[in-house]
């Protein structure tokens, strides 16, 4: 059996658990048979072309790499191309048969090679979340008001994000709300609760519910508050952001720090982001081996819900919308499941013949910043879907992110303005 080199084995995950059963990270990439059936519905190998950027060639790679047949340190330049190409989507996972995880092989790839997928300081400043919650807190905060008096656009226009290496400032000032108020602050004016007595539910907020779409949480919470209690833990870290850009060490420590504190109060976890709760229903795998936390990790992932779990049966800001509405996919690691069907399942019941049913070869939103590693890649993808949407003569796309319909609403307001891209749990208003 072949593996990486012992150095790195503190960072990598010691087993994947797939459909399939537990496997380890060299069994899971050996199982795919490179038939190919994968390439079609991949994003970025339907722009390249190239079979090593194709799913199969991507875990070939991998493969290459774990037998020692592949040099990391003479094709390193190679392997981050391949692995920084992938958009951890996991559209070749849904058509596979084996259901290959080639979105969890390439991140271990990434993670042996130490290949870097942001930039420094926006790597720094993202890692603060966890690590200085309160720090990270101040400095978005001092960031926002910075925008707000002009800094950030005098920079743009002197060049100077270009010159101190500041480029995703750029990219973020386009993506995000001209306004963007405090999320307490808004709560209160909207008479919405958030620290209640007693909570029978825990709002985990993404991290644009709560610095840039405050009305994302207000309307998590209010569908929340028909049935619950619920209680908003702001600024809780859940490893998702380590896991994917990071260390995989640093990940396990924030999923063990939010277990503990979950265990504090033994109730339920909804988040409004699809990214983290497919995250944290994988948690177990990074306590492969540790019974006693993978125990814990397990009910943790049982305890996780979806926003479209409080989603009402009639919607109250969409009740006269009259045109095509369609979801969008957008997703790390995979493109179905609970929350998937459960959204698909009220659109199609609200809208009726207004719902644009979807094909997997559609494109999708890259996930989770995709744009910040590789922007001209992501705006070629999201071209594609916004030519999608435009040929359906869609209006509205609801998302499963905050994210996600930041970055669309980005590019329709540019290339097909008719449209706009809200999260679905805005159908509350």
């Amino acid at each position: 059996m072949f593996s990486f080199p012992a150095s790195r084995l503190r960072r990598q995950l010691h087993a994947l658990f797939t459909p399939f059963g537990e496997r380890s990270v060299y069994d899971s990439a050996a199982h795919c048979t490179r038939c190919g059936s994968c390439q079609q519905s991949c994003p970025s190998y339907a722009l390249n072309k190239q079979e090593t950027f194709s799913p199969r060639g991507r875990n070939q790679a991998l493969r290459l790499v774990m037998e020692r047949k592949l040099d990391p340190r003479t094709h390193k330049p190679l392997l981050e191309e391949i692995v920084n190409s992938c958009t951890l989507c996991g559209r070749c996972t849904q058509t596979c048969a084996g259901k290959i995880p080639t979105a969890e092989h390439m991140l271990e790839l990434r993670r042996a090679l130490n290949l870097r997928a942001l930039s420094g300081s926006l790597y720094t400043l993202l890692s603060l979340r966890g690590k200085h919650p309160i720090l990270f807190d101040r400095l978005v905060r001092t960031g926002l008001f910075l925008r707000r008096a002009g800094v950030v656009a005098l920079l743009r226009k002197t060049g100077l994000t270009r010159l101190l290496g500041l480029e995703w400032i750029n990219r973020a000032d386009d993506l995000l709300p001209r306004r963007t108020p405090n999320l307490q602050k808004y709560l209160a004016r909207q008479n919405i609760k958030f620290q209640q007595e007693n909570p029978d539910l825990i709002y985990l907020p993404s991290l644009e519910a709560q610095y840039f779409l405050p009305e994302l949480a207000a309307s998590v919470l209010k569908s929340a508050a028909e049935k619950h209690r619920p209680v908003l833990w702001p600024n809780v870290s859940s490893g998702l952001f380590e896991y994917v850009y990071g260390d995989l060490r640093r990940s396990r420590r924030a999923v063990h720090r939010l277990i503990r504190r979950c265990e504090q109060t033994n109730l339920p976890v909804l988040t409004d982001s699809v990214d983290v709760f497919t995250f944290l229903r994988r948690a177990p795998q990074l306590f492969a081996g540790n019974k006693r936390w993978e125990s814990k990790a397990r009910r943790l992932a049982e305890n996780m819900r979806f926003v479209t779990d409080f989603l009402p049966n009639k919607p109250t800001a969409f009740a006269d919308v009259k045109t095509p509405v369609r979801l969008d996919y957008s997703a790390l690691f995979c493109r179905e499941g609970e929350p998937f069907d459960a959204a698909h399942k009220i659109l199609k019941t609200l809208f009726k013949k207004n719902f644009v049913e979807c094909l997997y070869t559609d494109a999708d939103t890259p996930a989770f910043g995709y744009g910040f590693v590789r922007r001209n890649l992501a705006q070629d993808m999201t071209f594609q879907t916004v030519r999608t949407i435009a040929q359906t003569q869609t209006a509205t796309v609801f998302t499963l992110s905050g994210l996600s319909a930041l970055e669309l609403n980005y590019s329709l307001k540019r290339l097909y303005p008719n449209a706009r891209a809200e999260h679905v749990a805005r159908l509350n208003g």
